[in-house]
């Protein structure tokens, strides 16, 4: 039976590849044939001889000649075996030989089984078996026949009637694209003779990972393997031509043949590496290097390849001139792949497997910036199937009939139909005791110290992991203090993964099993954990594990029926006393009485036990350490009534903040309104008009001064609240403009609107006509009004949330053909926490990083609020993350801002902090000249940093500062030390004195946040001073002519005296 037609979309403009018909009239051997005749001079393979080449290009016509080669050499080695035969391959993968003697085999009408080189004896016995194999061909490689033949002697004690199946070498690159002068063979291949045995015959034999038992052979027919070529007919993109990077790919790998069989239709070319024997073994740099020799378009690579070449900028830089990364065979860490698309690295997911083939569309069009979701290719007969909560399980669906139940797991977007994103495996699922289940997280990928991990619990009541150390870390887990560090160095790692964990799956540290050297991991050959083999090995170590963690949660303790102090502390007694060896008093501390870390394990397990499932409290948020902070009988059981009864604060925790930012992004991201064109497209505005949002304020008079000059803009809206003292809008905006030294006559021109409203009434608090006039006309929006307090928490920036949200609402129901742009300054406060040795993405970050004040996360909200918009939109917005903005040319800094307090202090402390690291502060005058370029730039991840792109030393400040004061220099911790010296002798003053100190040593208002930054910079080196944030500026020059000049206006010590003029004309400092 016929295939249907395909689409007509590959070789659209390839002159020298014709598509064959994939209807079926032509089997894959057959469609050999074809482009031996049609497309003989395309290009087939690419490599380079080396990372500086010279490169070689083996057209079909070359490839065709070698498979008409290996199938005389195939059909001498198995003399006498009917076609039809199983021929199996044991051998490394030197991709040009592998691939093209199994077209030959093929071609010769025998049916090639790729068994991996990586497979265990036993199960490449198996294997053997199963199939029946006939013939065995066996690479150079003294490892292959050290294997084979160990296979072979598992097969002989197994059964004596076992058939050991007839083995030859390998074939290698020369003996199949070099002969010799002697060679007489013929090299045409519609010469040869093929008979097809049908369809529905097989053609070809792969095997599953085999991630629970021995590998399963899956065969495919010829039907089968041309609907795997047909794939890229119904893809988005014409491929024809473009070099596939083969190079992290074995081509025993259902991924490498599935590439072998997209090419016979699209006439994708394979860049690969050069010939060897034995075969390159490729390392992330190998693999790349040969890849960028080749210049090659698409990469396709496993994960773990991908996460190694993040942290190679020159790698992300080539990549992001590529057509994109192809990865397939496991999931890729989220921060790697978020990294990579903020950097404008393009990345697609090939979700297939082994027994389906390619199920994803093969590719799709545009640069996916939602990298992790995928459509299913339209030809692919499929059902969901409902599993639970969103997940679906793929099934395959063949004329009707149910076929082929993937145990895939996937979870649909929440907004675009049809676009999917792999969430696990059924099998994967881990369904405790209570009911409850857990579905594992990767843990290998996330941690440095951590090959992989597999968790359990099955019918238990808690979760735990095995981890498995990389190389490097190895060590024998019987030595309980290299454990318990062990346990400690992945401990942040884990706390990460229990932040997102639901309560019942989070991991505990005594939890934590460690692979023991003389019983390793069990890997497949993508190079993931067999978890059920892993789980089966370490059966006894589990076990006694919980034997152990049962033990220490007393469960036989009765809880209180009572939840207040006297019943709550008589069972903290009762749990104490049962697990220390000895009574200690009510008031005693238990630590000094003996009770060790493990005692303090039971105990604090026994009670979170009581706690959930008697008192029914969560208690995902409490401390770890709470028995350390709780050390006697009488605190601990005040500590237990106060959580039962709800009395507990644990708002303060990060995970409790984390939270709350989550919650309230949710809040304002549903129903957002659907964009319309009412005008025409002749209606779209030819000059600008802009809304700018907060215009009193150091940063906004200076946009709105020089967009009210700027000819591309028509109008300007300044949009205000309404001042507390009822000055008017005109009033204030003028006296700051004045004060600033800005142009105020812009003020008399019909080009500006001063508007008083507020964002979270309905119309901005407007008259209805002021409204209309701005929603029917605004192209811009620059939103720049901010609440700056660092006192309070989020819930009081809310009102400022909500405005952010009104501003969306405002953009998609304009009547303009497209939405406003919608611009948003955010804050480098969202990178508080980033570790100071690491360059913060222009991309949406951990929202961890932000939390510690109500400022930062109100900013990080909000972004991620822009970023879901963009995503479930046709609304069009850009974060600008502002990095530190100083003085302009007029030297004006606002001096209630930190470093002019530090400044003003430097004269009462006697000296100056120094450092050797940068500054990346900006100019005023720069930024908002920035901004104004960002209102009309786009990159792929919506964000960009405001921050210099020429930083100077903290120094070279520093010693102007020095000069203009008269104060020596000294290291930053010596400064603190002089600061924590004046804070001991303020903290004894009265109130009064108190007062007249902190006017002369405002650096005193902000101890905790220098002892913040002392403390970052000791821990972690990074690039800027005093363990700032380092800001990655790449899209933000790209996207920004004035932050792309080279020429850029770097600070230095004139910058300095003029801010300190300024503040002494203010009267921050002396004359």
């Amino acid at each position: 039976m016929s295939l249907p037609p395909v689409p007509q979309t590959q070789g659209l403009s390839c002159t020298t590849f014709k598509v064959p018909p994939v209807d079926g009239s032509l089997v894959i051997p057959q469609i050999y044939d074809w482009h031996q005749k049609q497309s003989s001079s395309h290009r087939l393979f690419v490599f380079a001889e080396d990372d500086r080449g010279p490169i070689r290009t083996i057209s079909w016509s070359e490839g065709a000649a070698a498979i008409a080669r290996g199938y005389h050499l195939i059909r001498e080695r198995v003399a006498g075996l009917p076609e039809g035969s199983v021929v199996g391959i044991l051998s490394g993968s030197d991709s040009i030989p592998y691939v093209v003697f199994a077209m030959a085999m093929m071609r010769a009408n025998y049916v090639p089984f790729m068994i991996s080189s990586r497979n265990s004896p036993a199960a490449v016995a198996h294997l053997l078996s199963k199939v029946h194999v006939k013939h065995l061909l066996i690479g150079r490689e003294q490892a292959m026949h050290d294997l084979a033949q160990e296979a072979f002697t598992l097969l002989k004690e197994q059964s004596s009637d076992a058939v050991i199946p007839g083995t030859s070498s390998m074939p290698v690159f020369d003996e199949l694209f070099t002969p010799s002068s002697e060679d007489r063979l013929v090299t045409d291949l519609s010469t040869l003779p093929y008979e097809s045995r049908g369809m529905d015959a097989p053609a070809m034999i792969l095997h599953s990972s085999g991630s629970t038992a021995f590998p399963k052979a899956v065969q495919f027919s010829h039907r089968r393997l041309l609907q795997i070529a047909r794939a890229p007919c119904y893809g988005q993109r014409d491929l024809t031509d473009k070099l596939y990077s083969l190079h992290t790919v074995p081509m025993f790998h259902a991924l490498g043949i599935i590439h072998t069989m997209l090419a016979m239709s699209s006439g994708i070319v394979f860049s690969v590496f050069a010939p060897r024997s034995p075969p390159v073994i490729p390392t992330t740099d190998m693999a790349i290097q040969a890849a960028i020799a080749a210049n090659s378009d698409i990469l396709v690579a496993v994960p773990a390849m991908i996460e190694a070449w993040t942290h190679n900028q020159d790698y992300v830089n080539w990549l992001k001139t590529r057509t994109g990364i192809v990865y397939s065979g496991g999931p890729l860490n989220k921060e790697a792949g978020d990294f990579m698309v903020s950097q404008g690295v393009t990345i697609f997911v090939l979700y297939g497997s082994t027994e389906s083939g390619a199920i994803s569309v093969v590719l799709p069009a545009g640069t996916p910036k939602e990298w992790e979701y995928f459509e299913i290719a339209p030809h692919v007969g499929h059902k969901m199937q409902h599993f639970a909560n969103d997940e679906y399980e793929f099934v395959h669906v063949v004329d009707g009939v149910d076929a082929y139940a993937t145990s895939d797991l996937l979870v649909p977007h929440p907004t675009k139909k049809g676009f999917w994103k792999i969430f696990g495996r059924t099998d994967d699922q881990i369904m405790h005791s209570t009911g409850e289940k857990t579905n594992p997280g990767p843990l290998g990928n996330q941690d440095p110290y951590v090959m992989s991990g597999v968790m359990f619990g099955r019918g238990r009541f808690q979760a735990g992991i095995i981890v498995d150390p990389k190389p490097q870390y190895v060590f024998d887990p019987a030595d309980e203090a290299k454990l318990a560090r062990f346990r400690n160095k992945i401990w942040p790692t884990i706390e990460k993964m229990n932040a997102y964990a639901p309560q019942h799956s989070r991991l505990f540290k005594e939890m934590i099993l460690v692979a023991k050297p003389s019983k390793p991991f069990v890997y497949t050959p993508k190079r993931t954990v067999r978890r059920g083999a892993v789980i089966n090995l370490y059966e006894e170590e589990i076990d006694a594990l919980y034997k152990t963690v049962e033990a220490s949660a007393q469960a036989n303790i009765p809880s209180p029926s009572q939840w207040d102090v006297s019943a709550s502390t008589d069972f903290a007694r009762r749990v104490v006393w049962a697990i220390m060896t000895h009574q200690v008093a009510d008031d005693d501390d238990v630590f000094q009485h003996g009770c060790d870390s493990l005692q303090a394990t039971y105990i604090r397990n026994t009670i979170l036990h009581a706690l959930r499932e008697d008192a029914k409290v969560g208690t995902r948020d409490l401390s770890g350490a709470f028995v350390y902070e709780h050390p006697t009988i009488s605190t601990l059981g005040a500590f237990v009534s106060s959580v039962a009864l709800g009395t507990e604060d644990t708002s303060a925790s990060p995970t409790a903040r984390v939270d709350a930012m989550h919650t309230m992004v949710a809040k304002y991201t549903s129903d957002f309104p659907v964009h319309k064109t009412i005008l025409l497209k002749a209606a779209q505005p030819v000059k600008d008009v802009v809304l700018v949002t907060g215009t009193t304020g150091a940063l906004g008079s200076q946009l709105l001064v020089k967009l009210a000059k700027n000819p591309e803009v028509k109008t300007v809206y300044a949009l205000n609240r309404t001042s507390r003292d009822q000055a008017s809008l005109r009033d204030r905006q003028a006296k700051v403009l004045v004060e600033r030294g800005l142009d105020a006559s812009v003020l008399d021109t019909d080009k500006v609107v001063l508007v008083e409203g507020d964002l979270t009434q309905q119309h901005f608090g407007l008259s209805e006509d002021t409204y209309k006039q701005m929603h029917h006309h605004v192209t811009h929006i620059i939103h720049n009004a901010w609440k700056v307090d660092f006192a309070i928490n989020l819930p009081s920036f809310e009102p400022q949330v909500q405005g952010v949200r009104s501003l969306i609402d405002f953009a998609l129901t304009s009547r303009l053909p497209s939405p406003p742009r919608l611009l948003f300054t955010s804050s480098m406060a969202t990178l508080q926490n980033a570790p100071a040795d690491q360059l913060c993405p222009e991309s949406a970050v951990d929202p961890l990083w932000a939390v510690g004040s109500g400022y930062a996360e109100s900013k990080w909200v909000s972004e991620q609020i822009l970023q879901a918009a963009t995503a479930k939109t046709k609304a069009d917005t850009l974060v600008v993350r502002v990095g530190q903005v100083c003085g302009g040319p007029d030297g004006v800094w606002n001096a209630s801002e930190w470093f002019p307090s530090l400044v003003q202090s430097a004269p009462k402390l006697g000296c100056f902090p120094d450092d050797e690291k940068d500054v990346q502060w900006i100019p005023l005058d720069i930024a908002t000249d920035a901004i104004i370029d960002f209102r009309k730039a786009s990159t792929p991840t919506h964000t960009v940093h405001l921050a210099h792109p020429r930083p100077v030393p903290w120094h070279t400040l520093a010693v102007a500062v020095s000069d203009v004061l008269s104060v020596p220099l000294v290291p930053f911790p010596a400064w603190l030390a002089k600061l924590e010296e004046q804070a001991a002798a303020y903290n004894a003053q009265s109130a009064a004195a108190q007062a007249e100190t902190l006017r002369g040593l405002r650096a005193l208002h902000l101890l905790p946040m220098f002892r913040g930054m002392l403390q970052k910079e000791g821990k972690e080196k990074g690039r800027m001073a005093l363990g700032l944030a380092d800001m990655d500026v790449s899209l933000a020059r790209a996207a920004s002519s004035t932050l792309a000049d080279r020429a850029v206006r770097q600070l230095g010590a004139e910058d300095v005296r003029r801010w300190v003029a300024y503040w002494r004309k203010v009267g921050l400092l002396g004359a």
